[in-house]
């Protein structure tokens, strides 16, 4: 595992605190539309912390410069 800054370690611990949200709801009889926002945010959130870095990104559709011959 990666060493996060401290933007990703919040992001990944919201992430943990929602998915435990969501599941504390799924076992206490909550509704489905209830438990199930905090459950899909909180893994959601858990991923998007270990996405790469802006600045080691390749965007594949990036115009390239046309070179003249």
């Amino acid at each position: 595992m990666k060493k996060l800054n401290t933007k990703q370690k919040v992001v990944f611990a919201l992430g943990v605190l929602g998915v435990l949200v969501g599941i504390y709801g799924r076992f206490n009889a909550w509704e489905y539309a209830s438990y199930f926002p905090f459950f899909y945010s909180g893994s959601a959130m858990m991923w998007i912390a270990f996405l790469p870095q802006r600045k080691s990104c390749c965007n594949p559709f990036k115009r390239k410069a046309v070179q003249k011959s």
